[in-house]
């Protein structure tokens, strides 16, 4: 099975985001812990969601459309560099 298309990778990333549901403690803007509660399904997503709100929190993204945004942004990011390495050592 072919890896999916750049396009096609944005759209599955952001479905998963959609899924996952994480429990957040913050205190004055900043992110005190992160766990996920619901899986989006995908292992390197969950793993890197709570890495992603707590930069997207020191980036200034406090509000929750804001943050889900910056969020996927971040995985979508993870995973493009990811592939990017998978790509370069073949």
């Amino acid at each position: 099975m072919a890896p999916p298309a750049p396009a096609d990778e944005i759209v599955v990333v952001a479905e998963r985001m959609k899924r996952i549901k994480l429990r957040l403690s913050r205190k004055k803007g900043v992110l005190k812990s992160c766990r996920v509660r619901v899986s989006s399904g995908d292992p390197a997503i969950d793993g890197y969601a709570c890495e992603a709100i707590s930069t997207c929190m020191a980036e200034g993204s406090v509000k929750r459309q804001p943050l889900a945004n910056c969020a996927t942004d971040k995985v979508l990011a993870f995973y493009q560099d990811r592939r990017s390495a998978a790509e370069t050592s073949e």
